[in-house]
């Protein structure tokens, strides 16, 4: 077996493509022609899953958050879209131990490879999830609905103990501002019953990432909370007009002859109280469907 240094080329590209400052000292193996150039995609593909673990937990001081999430299906056509679901979760953690500042602002940044389609799709309006319950809003906007969720969070009220919130997220389709937008209903029932409803506004944008949803959370509506962990599945397929449609839908852009992708899922970014900025970029892989 020859072991071959990774060329400058190869380190910008995959620099380039993926945001990840890609070490120059990988070696991949040489091999016969025919099967050459197989082996040196899968190594490259082993090589960004590995960085992918190193790129999601990202720290500022003692503050830590742990991002993680991915498509399915994973097999997608080269060239046509295909409907996918998106998972994308987070975790905020202290190194004390003690309670992490407030979420002020939270982003999602979808490759442009992604596709969001609402045209068809009926829309909620917030003033009918206020205030309600995940089963009232659910009945007031079930045919908006285009993902579900959970939420780990605390709540500290001054010179009181800290105490442990927990319960659902619903996300419903949205027009706000005449844009486009997810509508995020956050209820728990547990200790006493709690409900807010978050805007995602969502907007195109250039670049790698081409759909950027974005939303505040200030402290008006999230005073005394903070938030642990939050998990958010995005799906939904419906019927317009005779015809099925995808909220979600994307496609494998491998290169030509190659079976397997490798990109860039999403970038996600928190923004404290405190002003603490974290984020990092998630990087997937697909396959090519035949």
């Amino acid at each position: 077996m020859v072991l071959v240094y990774l060329q400058k080329s190869h380190k910008s590209r995959l620099t380039e493509y993926t945001g990840i400052d890609v070490s120059p000292r990988v070696l991949i193996m040489r091999a016969p022609k025919r099967i050459g150039a197989t082996l040196v995609g899968l190594a490259l593909t082993l090589f960004l899953v590995a960085s992918l673990a190193n790129a999601e937990l990202v720290e500022r001081g003692n503050l830590f958050v742990k991002f993680a999430g991915g498509i399915a299906p994973t097999k997608l056509p080269r060239l046509a879209n295909a409907p996918i679901s998106v998972r994308v979760d987070g975790t905020v953690r202290t190194l004390s131990g003690e309670r992490p500042p407030a979420l002020r602002f939270i982003s999602i940044a979808i490759n442009r490879g992604g596709r969001i389609e609402t045209k068809g799709l009926p829309t909620c309006q917030r003033s009918h999830i206020a205030a309600a319950s995940s089963a009232q809003a659910l009945e007031a906007c079930r045919g908006a609905l285009v993902g579900r969720g959970r939420y780990l969070a605390g709540v500290a009220f001054p010179e009181q103990d800290a105490f442990p919130l927990q319960g659902q997220v619903l996300a419903f389709n949205a027009v706000v501002d005449g844009e486009r937008a997810i509508l995020a209903h956050v209820y728990g029932a547990n200790p006493f019953p709690n409900s807010r409803t978050f805007v995602f506004h969502i907007r195109k944008s250039q670049g790698t990432f081409g759909t950027s949803l974005t939303a505040a959370l200030p402290a008006a509506l999230n005073r005394n909370g903070y938030l642990k962990r939050i998990v958010l599945d995005l799906s939904r397929d419906y019927v317009y007009r005779g015809r099925k449609h995808s909220y979600l839908s994307a496609s494998c852009g491998a290169p030509q002859g190659a079976s397997i992708g490798v990109f860039p899922f999403v970038r996600v970014g928190m923004t404290f109280s405190d002003g603490r900025k974290l984020a990092s970029t998630l990087i997937r892989t697909c396959t090519v469907r035949k």
